[in-house]
């Protein structure tokens, strides 16, 4: 029940604010492209460096270890990666690693301590290895991944990454069919979604030209700096590692990964498919229910989604990128500086107030609505400020040559606003509440109705 609430909230909350702030217009799904969607709202799994030890901890894999955790926890350029130390000397039956990663150990028969195994976020374990601080550098950063994200962020659909197989009369092939297909959604030969951010405006004229963009990096298996990234490609299927062919995995968002196309599956049409899918309308459902493998990638992607929100301006899932006023205009209130206070300051004083005209604070028992002018209109006929209105009372003790009049008003009180065109701040919090109301009601229904016993 959780994972449906967590899907449903993080997916749809943007739709639900809409649609209560908005009572006219209600958004049934999100229009948002699913590599944008991906690169706003999908966080990458963590791969996990599991620490096998039974004495205390070397200082170099205590500086291996502070390196990791500086990767996982970062302010700007943070890792997708998590070290989990496991002490055998306290814990030999392995109770505290996950079924998969207990396997992976008891099935070793290098049973050397000190180590460290590393494994994917869907539990398939990449190699057991001694690290240093030159292996853990290559482990989340290499020159193909750097390359990989700062294209991602530039806004382009997805990057495509080859993997060279043995046969170079294959790979020519293969390469040649990537670059054609890139070329043909540059130049907009391929029909794909267009999103409302997406679509030009009627006053401008149409281009021939695609606003939709591909990458494309080919990798060599043999190249020291990759090694990593070759080898979590590989473990996304089981016999992967023992495949010859090219590949070919298409990667968008924060560097998600599709399962490859191999050899002769290395077809226009099956890639298109693949182009198709994150180029499409998002679905707003949680990530691990759509397609693709996180790569370990060290990366400062919530600076590249920001860059990615600012390109494409405001749609669904990059509402954390906005602030409130971008929502409720309504409700946030001008600082008494601003220039927003001061047209509304402005707008409540009918005439301006001369030199030879003194406002005195009056006593604490003048009531709310009367209003303090040096002149009011009232009903279309103005009253001066020689009328004989004051009350001896109520007045201040003057100060000068002249002491402003208090003008009862007692017609019925104007709206708040200026043009009385739109509902005061108090309506418009009563009716975005019971919008959000609604739509909540709305939203447990749905989960009773999925939840309910069968």
């Amino acid at each position: 029940m959780g994972r449906l609430l967590k899907s449903l909230c993080s997916g749809c909350l943007f739709v639900i604010v809409a649609a209560s702030s908005s009572p006219t217009s209600v958004a049934m799904a999100c229009e948002t492209p699913v590599y944008r969607y991906a690169m706003y709202r999908w966080q990458p799994a963590p791969y996990e460096v599991y620490f096998f030890h039974d004495q205390p901890a070397s200082e170099q894999d205590q500086r291996v270890q502070k390196m990791l955790t500086e990767f996982e926890r970062g302010s700007d350029a943070r890792a997708n990666v998590a070290c989990i130390p496991v002490n055998i000397a306290e814990d030999s039956e392995l109770t505290s690693v996950p079924p998969d990663v207990k396997k992976a150990w008891l099935e070793r028969e290098d049973k050397q301590l000190p180590c460290y195994f590393i494994s994917t976020p869907y539990g398939a374990g990449i190699s057991f290895e001694q690290l240093d601080e030159a292996k853990v550098e290559s482990l989340v950063e290499s020159p193909a991944r750097k390359s990989l994200a700062a294209q991602l962020e530039t806004g382009k659909l997805g990057v495509f990454v080859m993997l060279g197989g043995k046969d170079a009369a294959e790979n020519e092939a293969t390469e040649a069919i990537l670059n054609a297909l890139v070329e043909e959604v540059r130049e907009g030969k391929l029909s794909l979604y267009v999103s409302p951010a997406d679509a030009p405006a009627e006053s401008e004229p149409a281009t021939a030209k695609s606003d939709f963009d591909l990458g494309f990096i080919k990798i060599n298996r043999d190249e020291p700096e990759e090694q990593w990234l070759v080898r979590s490609l590989l473990a996304m299927e089981p016999d992967l590692p023992n495949e010859e062919r090219p590949m070919i995995f298409l990667v968008y968002g924060r560097a998600r990964a599709l399962l490859p196309y191999i050899g002769k599956g290395i077809t226009r049409e099956n890639l298109i498919r693949e182009i198709e899918f994150i180029s499409g309308a998002c679905s707003c459902t949680v990530k691990e229910q759509n397609p693709g493998i996180d790569l370990l990638v060290r990366y400062d992607w919530d600076s590249a989604a920001a860059a990615l929100a600012e390109k494409f301006g405001n749609e669904e899932g990059n509402e954390t990128q906005f602030g409130p006023e971008m929502f409720f205009p309504e409700l946030i209130i001008p600082d008494s500086g601003s220039p927003a206070a001061a047209d509304v300051a402005g707008a409540e004083i009918d005439e301006p107030i001369t030199d030879n005209t003194i406002i005195e604070q009056a006593a604490d028992g003048v009531d709310a609505d009367t209003n303090l002018t040096a002149s009011e209109s009232n009903d279309g006929v103005e009253a001066t400020p020689t009328e004989t209105l004051v009350d001896p009372e109520l007045a201040a003790t003057p100060t000068g040559s002249e002491v402003a009049t208090v003008t009862p008003t007692p017609t019925p009180q104007a709206p708040n606003n200026v043009d009385g065109s739109s509902p005061s701040s108090a309506t418009s919090i009563w009716i975005v509440g019971a919008g959000v109301a609604v739509a909540l009601i709305v939203l447990f229904g749905i989960t009773f109705v999925v939840l309910r016993p069968r």
